[in-house]
């Protein structure tokens, strides 16, 4: 009898089993490799330093003259006569004018010789400016003036009796007036020192300005420094005087004292940049500002010095090896926040993880973002 021999499928199904476990941990641990390469990626840092600007001020001398090559000087000599008011005043007594209406109720002509009396019933009195007829039955508007100089004269409206007929006339012939007799004072002015002091001032800036327009207009592309040099002011009053105004005659000698405007920065720039003091700070040129300055000056050899000073600002180098993303590498928001604020010129500081429950900054240069902001 042939021995049967039982064929199971117990063997297949063993290697089987572990082709899918094998297959099956290797897809697990492909998900677990993404899924850690994903995090790894996803993790980014922006670190945002507020870095201020610190003013920076500089002086630096220039030398001007033949031997120069960036300036020369020059003069020239403006005259002006100007006239000016005084401020203050007085008033003093003057001669009272206005209008009458003559009024002629008689049958005949009246002839009034010029400065015939008018009498007022205060007995403020008046006269005639012109001769005039006044004719029967009517009237006749005419000037008058008053015969004293002073406030007094200063009536309102009023009648006038004329003293020079006799008495039957006078109640026939007189004159009104219906507005009031103006000008018995007159206000003039009192040139005082102040007066005289305000107006050299005021004409020694005009002369200065007239040699600089007139220097300006000579060398039009360089720029200038102005000073006047010598002057000579009159005046045609004194002080006390009384006048409605007076005259100063003025003349002075304007020296002008010209240099590149170019070099002036550049010495200033070249100066400023000797101050940054470490390659962790930078020079902002920007807004850079100068002023020029004359210290003295040399007619005879025509020479002459400024002073140039400039005002610029330095802060922060965002190329500073202090700025390096590796320094920040593994270190979390408070580390970086503490060591970003004893930098100088750092005024504050800002970090953004991503993603948000991330603690420390990544290791990876390019997931780390720094970003230099500079502010006045």
């Amino acid at each position: 009898m042939t021995p049967r021999t039982k064929h199971t499928s117990l063997a297949v199904e063993q290697p089987v089993r572990l082709y899918k476990f094998i297959a099956l941990s290797f897809l697990i641990l492909t998900i677990i490799l993404l899924g850690v390469i994903i995090f790894m990626s996803a993790k980014r840092a922006t670190i945002t330093v507020v870095a201020g600007q610190e003013p920076l001020e500089v002086s630096v001398a220039m030398a001007i003259g033949s031997e120069s090559k960036i300036g020369f000087v020059e003069t020239i000599t403006v005259e002006l006569k100007k006239t000016y008011k005084p401020e203050s005043t007085k008033e003093i007594g003057a001669v009272a004018m206005g209008a009458v209406t003559l009024r002629n109720d008689s049958d005949a002509d009246q002839a009034l010789v010029a400065t015939t009396r008018l009498l007022s019933p205060e007995g403020i009195l008046f006269r005639l400016k012109n001769r005039v007829v006044v004719p029967a039955k009517s009237t006749i508007v005419t000037e008058v003036y008053a015969d004293k100089e002073g406030r007094e004269s200063e009536i309102g409206p009023a009648k006038f009796t004329i003293p020079g007929l006799n008495a039957a006339k006078q109640a026939v012939i007189y004159a009104t007036s219906e507005k009031p007799m103006i000008g018995g004072v007159r206000a003039v002015g009192i040139v005082t020192e102040e007066d005289l002091k305000l107006a050299e001032k005021e004409l020694a800036a005009d002369l200065k300005k007239a040699g600089a327009e007139k220097l300006s207009a000579l060398h039009s592309e360089s720029a200038v420094v102005y000073e006047i040099i010598k002057q000579e002011i009159s005046a045609d009053k004194e002080a006390g005087s009384d006048a409605e105004e007076f005259i100063l005659l003025g003349k002075a000698d304007v020296l002008g004292v010209f240099y590149s405007q170019t070099e002036a920065e550049k010495l200033v720039s070249d100066e400023l940049a000797k101050r940054v003091v470490s390659e962790a700070e930078i020079l902002i040129k920007n807004g850079l500002r100068t002023a020029v300055a004359l210290v003295d000056y040399d007619l005879e050899n025509k020479t002459a010095n400024l002073k140039i000073s400039g005002v610029g600002a330095v802060s922060l180098n965002p190329e500073s090896q202090q700025l390096q993303k590796l320094i920040f590498f593994g270190k979390t928001k408070d580390e970086v926040r503490r060591y970003l604020l004893s930098l100088d010129h750092v005024r504050s500081v800002e970090l953004k993880f991503t993603p948000a429950w991330i603690r420390a900054v990544p290791q990876v240069a390019d997931h780390v973002n720094v970003v230099i902001k500079n502010v006045e």
